[in-house]
């Protein structure tokens, strides 16, 4: 009941801010009688749980007889089985009752919307050209490091014996032609 003032509030203060309501709808699920009823069986089944506790040591006292002891242990691990799933049924329902989901589905208002044109907004055409201007820029740098680190470490190994081969020739001729 609780939990229903809270939501209700809520849906009040939600409903103060619109400007108009067109639909409202709440729905629910009152599980105060499954709880109650999983309660009243808990009770019972632990106190059935303590009975055959106290059974399972007067057979193992008395007769002793393994037969007499297993049928007991059974019985005892069904009805822990049933308890622990009540347990967790009503621990289950608790959950869901401390909370509530609200869907709201909200269309703009004609009247209250800005003069503005709707297609152009400057700060998401400054965003765009930041962005591109960024993108240019690691573009440059990207061809820089390319050329330093990649075409130019090729060029020397393929250019440079090239290079020292016409520096010798080029000596060469000229001890020729000076030598002539």
């Amino acid at each position: 009941v609780m939990e229903n003032a809270r939501t209700a509030s809520l849906l009040g203060q939600i409903k103060d801010l619109a400007t108009v309501v067109k639909r409202d709808n709440t729905s629910g699920q009152d599980v105060t009688e499954e709880h109650s009823d999983l309660g009243a069986q808990l009770r019972n089944l632990e106190a059935t749980e303590t009975e055959l506790r106290e059974l399972l040591k007067t057979v193992r006292e008395r007769t002793g007889k393994a037969e007499d002891i297993l049928a007991v242990y059974r019985e005892l691990t069904e009805i822990r089985g049933r308890i622990e799933r009540i347990q967790g049924r009503m621990q289950y329902l608790e959950r869901m009752t401390a909370m509530a989901t609200i869907n709201i589905d909200l269309e703009p208002d004609i009247v209250s919307s800005p003069i503005s044109p709707s297609g152009w907004r400057p700060t998401a055409t400054l965003s765009s050209a930041l962005q591109r201007l960024v993108g240019a820029l690691q573009s440059l740098v990207d061809a820089f490091i390319w050329i330093v680190f990649y075409l130019l470490p090729i060029a020397l190994v393929i250019l440079g014996p090239i290079v020292i081969l016409l520096l010798l020739v080029g000596r060469w001729v000229r001890r020729k032609k000076k030598a002539a």
